[in-house]
């Protein structure tokens, strides 16, 4: 088992059976092996995958003691700076992955860009998730779900709905993630 989180296990299996990225830069790592470069956090995320070719971490956040942790918050932890809430719940992640796109982060926030459209890669077939239609079939056929058309609109309803909570847990824990939103 990789995980305590059932549906973490099948995104496992799923990884293990494609040969390239399903979704840009992402790739599981070790279940809550790993501090996401924030050891002051620690006690509160399970970090469980790269979210950048760069080092950026997914975490799930413990908000509360639920049982059932795929129900939890997702955070971005960016290997640049900034920590910010993406997701309300994994399956909610999923789906901005499933989107194709690739997250930037900085203090400031959090965006979602497809590589596809950057200068330059438009025709060349450069493509950071060649297995992305095998991973939306598989996410349509497990869970009944779809990618997000807007994975920026996905992480903006989580901000706005667990950004009060978000402040005053991590504020005393890492200011800066709260003082670039000016809510410090």
């Amino acid at each position: 088992m990789y995980a305590p989180i059932p549906a973490l296990n099948l995104l496992k299996e799923f990884e293990d059976g494609v040969e390239d990225y399903f979704a840009p830069g992402f790739e599981l790592i070790g279940f809550g092996e790993d501090d996401g470069g924030y050891p002051q956090l620690s006690d509160r995320i399970r970090p469980f995958a790269r979210a950048t070719g760069s080092g950026s971490t997914y975490a799930i956040w413990l908000l509360d003691d639920r049982a059932d942790l795929a129900t939890l918050p997702v955070l971005l932890l960016g290997d640049e700076g900034g920590v910010h809430v993406v997701a309300r719940e994994l399956p909610e992640l999923l789906r901005v992955l499933a989107s194709g796109r690739s997250p930037m982060c900085d203090w400031d926030g959090v965006d979602y860009y497809d590589e596809r459209e950057e200068d330059g890669a438009e025709g060349d077939g450069y493509d950071p998730c060649p297995e992305n239609p095998a991973f939306r079939a598989w996410l349509r056929d497990r869970f009944g779900l779809e990618a997000a058309e807007d994975p920026d609109a996905v992480v903006r309803a989580a901000g706005a709905e667990l950004g009060e909570a978000f402040a005053a847990w991590i504020g005393p824990l890492v200011p800066d993630a709260v003082a670039a939103r000016g809510t410090a």
